[in-house]
């Protein structure tokens, strides 16, 4: 039982320590406020797109496609969820059509990366661990991958719709195409001009286009982002294994000048991402009582969909899936992990969106605060707990 509790601690206190030392550099006036926008811009356009490559390329294929389909299914499954939970629960507190955007992108998208994946992790080499064998040769260093290897096959459908669904969520409130593609326009603003080449063809071609391919162009700009550009790159590379072999292949030229080059640089996305939530807790605690009634509702409903609704109609769903007669449902780790990837409080991921498309930036801070800094250790305990009941039974 303190194994489990100090497994979770630790996990949590991980991201934390992070986050602590972002508020220390603010404070200590290090970081400002627009230091923080320009950093949280700079990782969305190419530290968390060398992230995503990575991760994805790395893992993805279609064999692993076919045989983890249980994977995409439950994250689509959770998504309706959230939804659902959305769409019933925000106009009980009279959220208003814009603030509901930004209720169902917090809760359609948790922490399915850094965080479960510290958890399993730390789970994995603690006493609770050991209930997690499946077969004889199982060890607390094979316990580990293959859960970590479950949550990141979960967290690619988590970014690749983040990153494209999400990110458009959380746009400014627009009136018409032209602003979508404007207010896209201004988060890549900050990156040369001269770089940006087949941005600046698609826009000169438009003037000798038809009105049709104009619309169909400005709706894939306003939909695309960096991310969701370098999301897709890294699925056609894990599909191909030719270019795959190239790329990956330690013995490979290119793994060693190219692929260790962009895995040094994803690295740096998540710390940047707790470096920046750290900085802006500062600007939370100054103006927490200033924080508008309407913000404050957005808040309340966002927290009590993803902290406490969504968790316990995913409980039961992943139990009734451990009682079927299929391989994965018999793999504690794979019940575990799913559990812990379906449960986790908003992705921190979000406010580097917010920042970058310079909307919702108050309720994002207020709702990371609160998930991270009150609800998080609590919330984790007692979904790790359930998880390993659900594998006690399983037994």
């Amino acid at each position: 039982m303190l194994g489990l509790i100090l497994s979770s601690v630790q996990a949590i206190m991980q991201v934390m320590t992070i986050v602590f030392a972002g508020t220390l550099l603010a404070t200590c006036g290090y970081i400002d406020d627009e230091q923080q926008k320009w950093l949280s811009r700079l990782n969305m356009i190419f530290f968390t797109p060398c992230l995503l490559f990575v991760n994805i390329a790395s893992v993805v294929s279609l064999e692993r496609l076919l045989n983890l389909w249980p994977v995409p299914a439950f994250y689509i499954t959770f998504m309706f969820i959230s939804w659902i939970f959305c769409q019933t629960v925000s106009p009980l507190f009279d959220i208003d059509k814009h603030q509901k955007r930004f209720v169902l992108a917090c809760t359609m998208f948790s922490n399915a990366n850094s965080l479960p994946v510290a958890i399993m992790s730390g789970l994995a080499i603690s006493e609770a661990g050991k209930s997690l064998y499946r077969e004889v040769g199982d060890s607390q260093a094979i316990v580990a991958a293959r859960g970590v290897s479950y949550i990141l096959f979960f967290g690619l459908f988590s970014n690749f719709f983040r990153w494209s669904f999400g990110f458009n969520l959380l746009r400014k409130e627009s009136k018409d195409e032209e602003e979508v593609v404007a207010d896209y326009t201004s988060i890549i603003s900050h990156a040369d001009p001269a770089t940006l080449t087949s941005y600046g063809s698609i826009r000169t071609s438009e003037k000798d286009s038809s009105p049709l391919f104009r619309k169909i162009i400005k709706y894939i700009q306003g939909f695309m982002s960096p991310p969701l550009y370098a999301a897709i790159l890294a699925f056609l590379v894990g599909l191909c294994n030719p270019l795959k072999n190239i790329l990956y292949n330690k013995d490979s030229f290119f793994y060693v000048s190219f692929t260790h080059a962009i895995e040094s640089c994803g690295k740096a996305s998540v710390p940047i991402v707790l470096i920046c939530l750290g900085a802006q807790l500062k600007t939370i605690r100054q103006a927490q009582g200033t924080i508008s009634n309407k913000v404050q509702q957005t808040v309340k409903v966002t927290l009590l969909i993803r902290v406490f609704l969504v968790p316990l109609c995913i409980i039961p769903i992943i139990y009734a899936f451990s009682r079927l007669k299929l391989d994965l449902a018999k793999d504690p780790v794979f019940i575990v992990s799913m559990v812990i990837a379906g449960c986790m409080p908003t992705s921190i991921n979000l406010a580097q969106i917010t920042q970058a498309n310079r909307a919702f930036q108050d309720e994002m801070l207020h709702v990371l605060f609160w998930s991270y800094g009150v609800a998080c250790i609590p919330l984790c305990t007692f979904i790790v707990f359930a998880a390993l009941y659900i594998v006690k039974e399983l037994a």
